[in-house]
């Protein structure tokens, strides 16, 4: 199950080499320089790494189908899912080659379901509405380095996550990132993530990414694999919009209560979201964020707790849908870009 915390250790791989691809020179004279690149970088592109976010997301009806023990099980409609995240990451302790930093996490999921018969077992599909309380927290460390004469990032985190019944799970990631290219416009970064979690979908994985501003033109691309492949470019003077699509996903912890059933399973959902990105800086220290556009749903599952994705009891299909986001991110410590 993949939590905030989780994914901000995530997206320092994916997207720190390039902003410090300038400070090659002189590891130990530019060391600081170097961490703030990184730091400001990770918070421009993604509103989670912020000290304070807090964002709404709803998507819209869909139908769904599943099955329990590979067995036909329920369909019916999903009328409606909402979620609303908050999270937090201070800064607890920094030197010029290495960081720590606590993250705090409250994510809330509600499902309204219609149209699906009654049977003997219900996991969480049931008319009406279901609703799921996470949280988590997580410490991660980083350091700043070189490889081949070249900026690499090296991080480790730890991980403690529950629900409102109780804690639940501790878990981590290693991995590290460095720079292939570079040049005036492009650059091109490669990197792997392990995840110490049996539960992932996805327990390992290469990152790479690929940053092309093109020629005479505010617009850029920005390809993050596994993240996202973006089209971007500044809107006026505070705005910028941003078209393409996002991989993402939905965990939570669900308590079933039926008899043969284990207490605790963990439900995943991973999605990819196509459509418009805006972003709008109020000040230097807020700002919002809005984006909306197609849903696609590309494996939901539900395992027992600590048993790998592999050994699913359940899974269900949804059909595609519309969604929309909206996002607020506090920052005192960051600059206009």
């Amino acid at each position: 199950m993949y939590k905030i915390s989780i994914a901000l250790s995530l997206l320092i791989f994916l997207i720190v080499s390039p902003v410090l691809a300038q400070e090659t020179q002189n590891e130990a004279k530019t060391a600081d320089s170097l961490r703030q690149r990184a730091t400001m970088g990770i918070k421009e592109k993604f509103p989670r790494t912020r000290v304070f976010n807090i964002e709404y997301g709803q998507s819209l009806q869909r139908d769904f189908s599943s099955e329990l023990f590979d067995e036909n099980f329920q369909e019916g409609e999903i009328t409606t899912q909402r979620n609303l995240n908050v999270s937090a990451n201070i800064p607890i302790y920094r030197t010029m080659k290495w960081s720590l930093t606590g993250s705090l996490n409250y994510q809330f999921n509600e499902f309204e379901f219609d149209n699906i018969k009654t049977t003997e077992v219900t996991v969480f599909e049931q008319n009406g509405v279901v609703n799921f309380h996470n949280f988590s927290t997580a410490l991660s460390s980083t350091y700043f380095s070189t490889l081949f004469k070249k900026p690499v990032i090296y991080n480790a985190s730890l991980i403690v996550d529950g629900n409102d019944k109780g804690l639940e799970r501790i878990k981590g990631l290693v991995g590290l990132s460095f720079i292939l290219m570079r040049s005036e416009r492009t650059t091109i970064t490669l990197g792997a993530i392990v995840f110490v979690d049996p539960t992932s979908q996805i327990p390992f994985f290469p990152t790479f990414s690929y940053n092309h501003r093109f020629k005479n033109s505010k617009w850029e691309v920005d390809f993050i694999l596994p993240q996202h492949l973006l089209l971007r470019r500044p809107l006026g003077e505070n705005g910028r919009i941003s078209v393409g699509s996002n991989f993402g996903s939905t965990g939570f912890y669900v308590n079933v209560d039926a008899p043969n059933f284990a207490e605790t399973f963990e439900y995943s959902q991973l999605e990819i979201r196509s459509g418009v990105i805006y972003e709008h800086r109020f000040s230097n220290f807020l700002i919002g964020t809005f984006q909306g556009g197609l849903q696609h749903f590309i494996s939901n599952r539900l395992t027992e707790k600590a048993e790998p994705t592999s050994d699913f009891i359940y899974k269900n299909d949804q059909d595609a849908t519309g969604y929309f986001q909206v996002g607020i991110s506090i920052d005192p410590f960051a600059k206009k870009q």
